[in-house]
């Protein structure tokens, strides 16, 4: 059975970087969730370090991760400092960590973000603390005009799904069409809210949900 743990960074007293009306914190949240929810639909037990918005230190991250002793490592993250597109950060002494690395910033790409590059750093406790092949995503600059690329839930929602797509190829999965249509349908039949979906977003089960209310008559 395949694992994979997500780390979401900031939450709760440190929303990250504020710009524009967004979070960081938020974003990241949603990318994950979002990300969980296509990797359990493959079949992959996930780990996730926070499904909710609360406080969520590095360090017990990190902790968090090691104990759940998964096959691959991804932590989100979201940028500022009036740059432009996505970035992917290594250790650069794990070669199945450098090919995730490549298959995100592929499947980004696929989604219309430029990318910064595939970089290595030996100062990110992450990709430096955790055990198993570990990257760092960075996906847009909320503070620029970058943020048109996920100014909204559903286009963060399709960041994390990417980063799925490429986990799953590197776990040697294949993976089929994201059903955001049955999310889509729910929403609007029942009326709920973006926050009641986000919400919805952590449950296990969430798109088995989606479809069961998308097929109510």
């Amino acid at each position: 059975m395949h694992k994979v743990f997500i780390g979401v960074g900031h939450g709760g007293s440190d929303p990250g970087a504020c710009a524009n009306g967004l979070r960081e914190s938020d974003v990241n949240l949603t990318m994950a969730l979002a990300m969980k929810a296509e990797l359990e639909r493959h079949g992959v037990t996930v780990g996730i370090s926070r499904t909710r918005d609360e406080n969520d230190r590095l360090t017990e991250e990190i902790k968090e991760c090691n104990a759940f002793a998964p096959d691959l490592a991804v932590e989100i993250h979201n940028n500022a400092g009036g740059g432009d597109g996505f970035e992917v950060y290594i250790s650069g002494k794990n070669q199945t960590a450098r090919q995730l690395a490549e298959r995100i910033e592929k499947e980004v790409k696929a989604i219309g973000q430029n990318s910064r590059g595939i970089k290595t750093s030996t100062s990110l406790g992450w990709v430096r603390q955790v055990k198993a092949p570990a990257v760092l995503c960075e996906g847009f600059f909320l503070d620029s005009a970058d943020r048109a690329i996920a100014d909204t839930a559903d286009k963060q929602r399709r960041f994390g799904q990417a980063y799925a797509r490429a986990v799953l190829a590197q776990l040697g999965i294949v993976s089929g069409n994201t059903p955001l249509d049955d999310r889509k349908r729910a929403q609007e039949r029942f009326g709920f809210s973006d926050d009641t979906m986000t919400y919805l977003d952590g449950y296990r089960f969430a798109q088995a949900l989606y479809k069961r209310l998308a097929d109510t008559k």
